[in-house]
């Protein structure tokens, strides 16, 4: 079996954040932006050594696990390294919500491979593989409509194309490719935060916390939707990336050490704007709040403009 680079921490004492925090948080937000931007640099030497093969990047993540910022930092370090790259984005091949298939209580099933339009895809990427060049899809998520042939792409023979999307893994993706043209690549938030042997945060926990304020930002969704929607997401990770996450040549660990730090007042504002009754049915919201109560609180002003955090709140707050 080959072998797997796995980035990862795994665990992460709250007293050491909180001491950094305190003592000198401009120094903690370095070295954990740093940390980050090691494994994205690790990810693209690791493609360098077998570039004469590789031709597509599968970038594949749970919600909230900052494919989109991994997959542009990713092809920025390939271009630093010599290898040229583009970024495609699986979710402009979404078929539109007429073509989604349903969960038993009747709602939209969001998390499904069938929401992709798998034969379009793979005849897009043969067609670059064979001949460099093809037409892509454009999803509108506002309108949740798609134009067909949106975006002419050109493949040169020495560029390399990234993909990012919950489904990149799924061996229905790409699979007429031969696998030795492919890099797998995971990215998740994969360390909890302990005080003691007591699990403080989750990396659910951090990735639900993203997502309540990302939703809120750019989607207008209210807290209360994001967390009706929740348990969904969470089925959906377990049924369809989660049986093929082991499956790649790297794991990439996207927890950035201080964000917890930020999320105070951030995810407290935020929650301010609906009564605070409302989320009581709600546990994981009410597990979130509790573990932020054991950390120091940060200004979310420290945040890099270029960190990954900024996927989920923007460029300006």
């Amino acid at each position: 079996m080959k072998e797997i680079i796995d980035l990862k921490y795994s665990r992460m004492d709250i007293s050491t954040i909180n001491k950094k925090a305190a003592e000198n948080p401009e120094e903690l937000v370095r070295i954990a932006e740093g940390n980050y931007n090691a494994q994205v640099m690790q990810a693209a030497l690791a493609i360098k050594k077998n570039v004469q093969n590789y031709r597509f990047v599968l970038l594949c993540g749970p919600s909230a696990s900052g494919k989109t910022t991994t997959a542009h930092k990713l092809k920025h370090r390939l271009e630093e390294v010599g290898i040229g790259a583009r970024v495609i984005s699986m979710d402009d091949f979404f078929l539109g919500p007429e073509h989604y298939p349903k969960l038993p209580d009747g709602k939209l099933d969001l998390e499904s491979i069938e929401c992709v339009d798998l034969s379009l895809l793979n005849q897009c990427f043969i067609q670059l593989l064979r001949n460099r060049e093809t037409w892509l899809p454009e999803y509108n998520f506002a309108e949740q409509s798609r134009v067909l042939e949106a975006n002419h792409i050109s493949f040169n023979e020495n560029e390399i194309l990234i993909m990012e999307g919950i489904h990149a893994l799924n061996p229905r993706v790409l699979s007429d490719i031969p696998l030795e043209n492919k890099f797998r690549l995971y990215v998740s938030v994969r360390t909890r935060f302990l005080e003691g042997d007591d699990i403080a945060m989750e990396p659910s926990d951090i990735r639900l916390t993203r997502r309540l304020v990302r939703d809120y930002k750019f989607r207008g969704y209210s807290p209360l939707k994001t967390l009706e929607q929740w348990q969904h997401v969470r089925a959906g990770e377990r049924a369809n990336i989660y049986p093929y996450r082991d499956d790649v040549d790297l794991k990439m660990d996207n927890t950035i050490d201080y964000e917890i730090c930020v999320w105070h007042e951030l995810l407290q504002t935020l929650l301010d704007c609906g009564a605070q009754e409302t989320y009581r049915d709600h546990p994981e919201l009410q597990n979130i709040l509790k573990g932020l109560e054991r950390f120091a609180s940060m200004d979310y002003r420290l945040i890099p403009r270029d960190s990954l955090l900024r996927e989920f709140i923007g460029t300006s707050i």
